[in-house]
């Protein structure tokens, strides 16, 4: 059997590092719901939760991109090893021009190491939480820099612009693959994302299959007192949502409940009941976050609430997330401060027995209906499926619920 060149085991390496993104963008498109392969991987090399933590978080994707939607950092990953595997590949097939595919790829490999480190510094400093899938691909780089900086170690001419010389010679065919490898990241993962809420192609038959398991799902008993409240007390229709403010995907929920809430005034009430992800408050959590963000997060909302004064809080809460301002004593002051509330009144609360029983209570409620992420839905007592809802389903499950009233 004809052994592997240096060249080719590195191909095969990045080859896997593209596999393991093309995971990882699935992951996030299906949160809790991922295919089994991504998941049962995440839960082999990562503490139970981390992966979902990492996905979830504010940075794992760009979001809100017209006409793209979100995109996942893992996409570019993909796109990343991607092409660095086809550089290697041509190393092989272009004797002639061998030094220069071998030199682009490891200053772009340089590159991809230095930004792996603020990737990493990220999950250990900000989120708290570290994707076993995302090491794996920061290992990659390690050993695909090393494996091609012995390739090129005795080669005179080391400049960079021999490097990229090589897109000279490859023209449109670099611009090509990576555009490929972009696509069928994006197609590929969402696709896997919205086949479960859309189905194929119309998704009408994906939706009346949710319907449908809705309709046979087991009524929970959920207890809604001390819990913040949107919408007529009085509403047939209850959203009960629980959530985490540093969550990406609680965060989108919110947005979609916003327009729901607009849309169907009077039908609909939603009961906010918080499940911070954060050991700092939440016993059923096995790791803390830094400066316990998440419950300095969720007592600012219940103090908001006791002062009138929930629902502008709870977006600035989100919004903080979005703009990837960490919760903290100093943040949610400020922002209770912006919104008007008493400050006074405030800040002892925020430190009160209340709202530590508050929080204990919203935990346990999580726990006798087996919430182990964040967001999870119930409506009418009834849960849909975990993560970010999709909206089509969303508003026809609330339509087929009005013609019962």
């Amino acid at each position: 059997m004809k052994k592997l060149s240096p060249s080719s085991i590195l191909a095969v390496i990045s080859g896997i590092a593209a596999f393991i993104s093309f995971l990882l963008i699935r992951k996030y498109f299906g949160g809790e719901t991922a295919d089994g392969l991504a998941q049962s991987l995440c839960d082999v090399v990562s503490e139970s939760g981390s992966c979902s933590k990492v996905s979830e978080s504010s940075i794992s994707a760009i979001r809100n991109v017209p006409w793209l939607g979100d995109l996942p950092i893992a996409l570019f990953g993909l796109a990343f090893y991607g092409f660095v595997t086809y550089l290697f590949i041509r190393s092989e097939k272009s004797p002639e021009n061998k030094e220069g595919y071998l030199l682009l790829s490891f200053y772009i490999l340089l590159v991809a190491l230095v930004i792996d480190l603020g990737l990493f510094s990220a999950s250990v400093f900000y989120i708290d939480a570290i994707c076993g899938l995302c090491a794996l691909t920061w290992i990659s780089t390690l050993i695909l820099v090393a494996g091609t900086f012995f390739q090129i170690k005795d080669y005179k001419d080391k400049s960079l612009k021999k490097a990229l010389g090589i897109l000279q010679v490859e023209g449109l065919n670099t611009y090509i693959v990576v555009l490929l490898f972009l696509a069928a990241g994006q197609i590929g993962g969402k696709s896997f994302h919205d086949s479960l809420v859309d189905g194929e192609h119309t998704g009408v038959a994906q939706i009346q299959k949710q319907l449908s398991d809705y309709e046979k799902a087991q009524p929970v008993s959920i207890d809604l007192q001390g819990s913040s409240i949107q919408g007529d007390p009085n509403a047939p229709i209850t959203i009960v949502k629980f959530a985490d403010f540093n969550c990406g995907h609680c965060m989108d929920t919110s947005h979609i409940l916003k327009r729901v809430l607009r849309d169907y005034p009077g039908l609909i009430k939603i009961v906010y009941k918080n499940f911070p992800l954060d050991a700092n408050c939440n016993r059923l959590v096995q790791s803390p976050r830094p400066d316990a963000s998440s419950c300095v997060a969720a007592s600012a909302a219940i103090c908001a609430d006791k002062q009138n004064k929930f629902p502008a809080v709870y977006e600035g809460l989100y919004r903080n997330t979005e703009n990837r301002i960490a919760h903290s004593p100093a943040s949610v002051l400020s922002l209770a401060q912006q919104e008007g509330l008493d400050m006074n009144q405030f800040r002892a609360c925020l430190s009160s027995p209340a709202v530590r029983n508050q929080i204990n209570k919203e935990v346990d409620d999580a726990a006798k209906v087996e919430i182990h992420s964040t967001p999870s839905l119930f409506i009418n007592n009834k849960p849909i499926q975990s993560g970010t809802p999709k909206e089509a389903f969303l508003r026809a499950l609330i339509e087929s619920l009005i013609k019962k009233v």
